[in-house]
């Protein structure tokens, strides 16, 4: 199975302290957080597929985001970023 990339929204202080760790364990942050994820993987059941589907997914959130569109969401995230 190939690699995918992941978007992942955290602390600043916890990102640069994770960074510190996997350069003293001679690691990529990419590596040591699939080395967190893995269990996760192995958990699952043989009839659960470990890519669902979004329309899966939907509803498993509930937050301010959830109630709104993917274009929605992309434009607040645009308007934050760029100014759009």
């Amino acid at each position: 199975m190939g690699k995918v990339k992941l978007t992942l929204t955290v602390d600043e202080r916890v990102v640069a302290n994770a960074k510190l760790l996997a350069k003293q364990q001679r690691k990529s942050l990419s590596e040591m957080i699939e080395q967190l994820l893995a269990p996760a993987d192995t958990s699952l059941p043989e009839s659960v597929p470990t890519t669902p589907s979004a329309l899966r997914l939907r509803g498993i959130a509930k937050g301010t985001l959830s109630r709104k569109t993917d274009k929605q969401i992309r434009d607040m995230m645009y308007k934050g970023r760029y100014g759009l």
